[in-house]
């Protein structure tokens, strides 16, 4: 396998891992980890090698995350004070308006033209950046992987009640005034309105060229429930039915998944069976689709 190189590009570190046969067409495939495991560049890396597929492949640290990270106790510390404005609407918004800058320079650097094809790979918190990106920006990304994602931002937040809930008598002493429910603000609730991708499937059907997106997850998610990655599917399922290109948007579901994608966790024989799956049909649906 291809050594992985170290870099930071337009100010974000990554690790890049070239292609076995290169050429200035050669497709590029963006990598964003999550807030949990893969929660770093080495660790979506390693999670996502593709080992087959004939693709530069870079990985790009999150905001706040991997080589930028500011810490545990920042990180629990936005998250309390206000999980939307200071931990994930910065995380995700940063990570889609640096995006553009990291292409651009990433085809410099790699001898690529500027036609030659983007993949792009989202889990869980990367994912909803991800899908930020296919909601509002204009890159021609062809192929797309969302891996433990949700439909939108009500639901993200729905999953940090349920964490600040289960622990809230220990949490509350260490930060005082936390509340048990999130309280949205005028702010807040504009980024609610701006992450609810089943309310913008419009747009991202709307883009030339039409992306091929794969959603991947699992039954046993303890972070975000199946049923809502399956409204965002239905919305847009409909949609690429009536553009003739139902084959262009999937849905893969892993019995035994959780929301980690670690194999060297503690988990069951079946959990890793999945997480090898996966990185199967990941691979696949990118060398189809790029």
């Amino acid at each position: 396998m291809p050594s992985l190189e170290t870099l930071k590009v337009a100010g974000v570190p990554l690790l890049l891992r070239p292609p076995a046969n290169r050429d200035r067409h050669t497709p590029l495939i963006l990598f964003w980890h999550g807030f949990g495991s893969p929660n770093g560049e080495a660790d979506i890396a390693e999670a996502f090698a593709l080992e087959h597929v004939e693709a530069w492949k870079a990985y790009l640290g999150l905001p706040l995350f991997g080589q930028r990270s500011v810490g545990v106790e920042d990180l629990m510390r936005r998250q309390m004070e206000d999980y939307v404005l200071q931990l994930l609407l910065p995380v995700v918004e940063q990570a889609v308006q640096e995006l553009p800058e990291v292409i651009e320079a990433l085809r410099s650097h790699c001898d690529l033209d500027r036609n030659s094809p983007l993949g792009l790979f989202g889990f869980s918190a990367g994912g909803l950046a991800a899908l930020l990106t296919l909601a509002e920006s204009h890159l021609p990304i062809q192929s797309v992987v969302l891996a433990g994602v949700t439909k939108d931002l009500s639901a993200a937040v729905a999953t940090y009640e349920r964490f600040t809930q289960s622990s809230y008598e220990m949490l509350s002493e260490q930060y005082p005034g936390l509340k048990p429910e999130y309280e949205w603000s005028e702010e807040s609730e504009t980024a609610r309105n701006r992450l609810d991708f089943v309310a913008h499937s419009k747009e991202i059907v709307q883009r030339d060229p039409l992306p091929a997106i794969l959603f991947v997850h699992g039954v046993q998610d303890e972070a975000f429930n199946l049923d809502d990655v399956e409204a965002l599917h239905d919305a847009l399922k409909i949609q690429y039915q009536q553009l003739s290109h139902p084959e262009r948007l999937s849905l893969r579901v892993f019995q035994h998944l959780r929301h980690a994608i670690d194999l060297t966790s503690n988990s069951s024989p079946e959990q890793q069976a999945d997480i090898v799956e996966i990185e199967r049909v990941v691979a696949d649906w990118f060398k189809q689709y790029l």
